[in-house]
């Protein structure tokens, strides 16, 4: 039964990213930013109902106001965490340069606005930094995996975010987030993280799992500029992050 189900749920997110593959590039096409906003909330919350999830949001409210140049700052650790953001937030994300190679999902990822870097390039990061700070002080939100890559979900990874040198020099609200995967137990949900599997598995693992509960925490904002540096800055949110995900009886 549980596999008649995800065989279920994996036509509807096909269907799903095959509205978002057409949808976005004709909306994108036609420079409809606030259709393609609408567009894109609205297929986030098919796509998050085509697996079944419940999504539950706690903690901080974010206004209008906090995401004027602003970074949504989060710990990483499945292929739903953008999905989810997307569904909350209009949020631009700098991501790796090797998300170009991905076939059909290229295109979307370019349209969404997404800011590549190549993390092994130290000039392409300076360069990434000045470029990433000058859309923020235009007033968008950014968002940020500082941690890399994603994890199993049993705990947060150590943050390397040189690119939050860039809300520095612009002087942002950073606003750290907690993501959340669990069973009915609260037990962890690993099946939902794509480390040290392929895509296309972990999507059906995250298929065949029941009762899916996936939990938003939204810490307090806080201001770039009033850390000496991003290192600090970088210490201080992983402890924040870390420490709420990990807390008993959290998410």
């Amino acid at each position: 039964m549980r596999s008649l189900i995800a065989k279920l749920r994996f036509c509807a997110v096909i269907l799903s990213m095959t509205l978002l593959f057409f949808g976005v590039l004709i909306l994108n096409k036609l420079c409809r930013k606030c259709l393609l906003h609408q567009f894109r909330v609205l297929w986030a919350k098919c796509l998050i109902a085509s697996t079944g999830a419940k999504l539950t949001v706690t903690g901080y409210k974010v206004s209008k106001q906090d995401l004027h140049n602003a970074m949504i700052v989060s710990n990483h650790i499945s292929w739903l965490d953008t999905v989810v953001m997307l569904r909350l937030y209009y949020v631009r994300y700098v991501g790796k340069i090797e998300m170009l190679k991905w076939p059909l999902l290229n295109s979307m990822i370019k349209a969404g606005g997404t800011i590549f870097i190549d993390r092994k390039n130290k000039k392409d990061i300076l360069k990434v930094n000045q470029q990433v700070a000058e859309i923020l002080q235009q007033g968008a939100t950014v968002g940020l995996y500082p941690e890399g890559k994603t994890t199993l979900g049993h705990d947060v990874g150590q943050f390397k975010a040189p690119i939050l040198e860039a809300a520095i020099m612009a002087k942002s609200t950073i606003i750290p987030l907690v993501l959340s995967y669990r069973k009915n137990d609260n037990q962890p949900a690993p099946e939902v993280s794509f480390a040290n599997v392929g895509w296309l598995q972990t999507v059906m693992n995250t298929l065949h799992l029941k009762n899916l509960h996936i939990n938003v925490t939204v810490l307090p904002p806080v201001h770039a500029a009033e850390f000496k540096n991003r290192e600090e800055l970088n210490s201080y949110l992983h402890q924040q992050i870390r420490n709420t995900y990990l807390a008993p009886n959290s998410n």
